[in-house]
Parts: structure tokens; C-alpha cells; sequence
């Protein structure tokens, strides 16, 4: 095999596997993995696993539900985001944030945006997995 076409095959194979660490970067920023015991339990009993998974209840949380564990004295969602993920920036960014649909769509935002754009295939393959 000539030297060029060795060149390029190692340089398409260094691509490849590039392309794979940032989908698993990505995929590991949106799916930050916890243990059991740090899920967070709504009132109504609904246990979520992550930020991504969060940001997709808050479409189904009762307005109660919100209200019990995100009003004037507290906010329950920042505590978890800042305490368990160590994400201080966010958990201080939704900290002031009273109202549910502004608290997804500043949850999807640092998903999609701050973590980069290619987070939304990721994101978009893992919930048509689990759901």
C-alpha cells in the first residue's frame, strides 16, 4: 500500500474516533451519570435521574408539584443542579426562576447550547430510547 493512501486511511480512522470521543463527551455532559440515592424525588413520587430528565418532566409536573419545591423561600431544582451535578452556574442561573416553562427552557438551553450543539442528536437519540 503507498505511504499516501496509509496517511489518509490513519487520518480518517483519527477522525472517526474523534468523531466518537466528542459523541460520548456530549452524551456524558447531557447524561451525567448519579448514583440512585442522589435522584431527585418530586413530591407526586416521580424520581429524575438527571438535568435532561428535568428539563423533560417539568412538560408533566403538576403546577402543585412545582410550586412545593420552587417558591419564594426555596428552589429545590437549583439546590440538586448546584449540590449533586457541582454545576454552580446553573444552579445560581435557575436559583430566581419561579415559573416552570422559563425553568426548561433555561435547563435546555445550557443542554443545547452551552454544551455545544451537537449535544441535541445526542440528547434527541436518548430520548427516543427511553421513551
Amino acid at each position: 500500500m503507498p505511504v499516501v493512501s496509509r496517511m489518509k486511511r490513519r487520518d480518517e480512522m483519527a477522525r472517526r474516533k474523534s468523531k466518537k470521543d466528542d459523541v460520548k463527551e456530549a452524551k456524558a455532559a447531557i447524561r451525567q451519570e448519579i448514583p440512585p440515592e442522589k435522584y431527585f424525588v418530586l413530591r407526586s413520587g416521580v424520581t429524575i435521574k438527571d438535568i435532561a430528565e428535568l428539563a423533560l418532566a417539568l412538560d408533566s409536573i403538576a403546577d402543585s408539584d412545582f410550586s412545593f419545591h420552587v417558591n419564594d423561600s426555596k428552589n429545590d431544582f437549583a439546590n440538586w443542579i448546584g449540590d449533586v451535578f457541582g454545576n454552580k452556574e446553573l444552579a445560581d442561573s435557575i436559583r430566581p426562576v419561579k415559573d416552570k416553562k422559563e425553568s426548561q427552557i433555561l435547563l435546555l438551553k445550557h443542554l443545547f447550547l452551552d454544551k455545544g450543539m451537537d449535544n441535541r442528536n445526542t440528547f434527541s437519540k436518548e430520548v427516543r430510547m427511553d421513551g
